[in-house]
């Protein structure tokens, strides 16, 4: 439990540093640890690295669960993608 408890604290600041240098940077998306690992596991994918690999990387119980959430990630890319074009 404590480990948890002290997972949870660092991630919490490491998000707060994150905004901060995506602010900085002049970014429009609030970056945080989720940001930062959707972007590594889709980086791979458009790579040509295998979903069980990704799977692996990304400490997934199945490879279901990996092709959930690069699916995810990939609707919310194209809504974006869609919108820059209206």
């Amino acid at each position: 439990m404590q480990v948890d408890n002290r997972i949870h604290k660092l991630t919490g600041q490491i998000n707060k540093h994150l905004k901060v240098i995506g602010r900085l940077a002049g970014m429009d998306v609030l970056l945080t640890t989720y940001v930062a690992r959707h972007t590594y596991a889709t980086v791979l994918k458009t790579s040509g690295v295998s979903i069980a690999i990704i799977s692996e990387a990304l400490g997934h119980e199945s490879e279901a669960v990996t092709q959930t959430c690069l699916k995810s990630f990939e609707k919310e890319v194209i809504e974006q993608a869609n919108e820059f074009l209206l």
